[in-house]
């Protein structure tokens, strides 16, 4: 069932199966928190192959839900290439941190799409985990196919 569904006075509610659409129909799904400041929002990206996912506001143990479901769509869709924009994430703690590494052990083709916030930047450094992930600093959402991690290329310049 799409559309709307009835809610108990009468009034109409969204489907929560319901992909939303933008401009010419083209599918963009919004996956928003429960609660809280969080939301994860598919982009077009002219392939089923690639998805970029662009997640902005605070993420900790209340709004967690919204990414790591985002995540699953694009597990489940067998997505090859899982582009995920940090550059509006202004707070993440260690279960955000935990989903970004559950995912990257689900998806090793996830590449986290920067400039990373300096928050995040730092949460990766404190824990030691910055190296564990495919990152792109372009901002553009589009990284090259041979993204690098960073303890790759700082190894041929040290």
């Amino acid at each position: 069932m799409t559309g709307n569904r009835k809610t108990g006075a009468g009034r109409s509610a969204p489907d929560p199966g319901a992909v939303p659409t933008v401009g010419g129909g083209l599918p963009r799904a919004v996956y928003g928190a429960k609660s809280g400041h969080a939301r994860v929002r598919r982009e077009n990206t002219g392939s089923s192959a690639t998805w970029l996912l662009s997640a902005s506001g605070e993420f900790d143990v209340d709004t967690i839900d919204c990414l790591r479901d985002a995540l699953a769509a694009a597990e489940q869709a067998h997505a090859e290439r899982i582009l995920l924009d940090l550059a509006d994430v202004v707070f993440g703690d260690s279960t955000f941190l935990h989903e970004l590494v559950r995912a990257h052990r689900k998806a090793p083709r996830l590449v986290l799409v920067g400039p990373l916030p300096s928050q995040i930047r730092r949460l990766f450094e404190l824990t030691g985990t910055y190296r564990l992930f495919r990152i792109a600093m372009d901002g553009d959402g589009a990284p090259t196919p041979d993204v690098v991690p960073p303890d790759a290329s700082a190894a041929g310049t040290a």
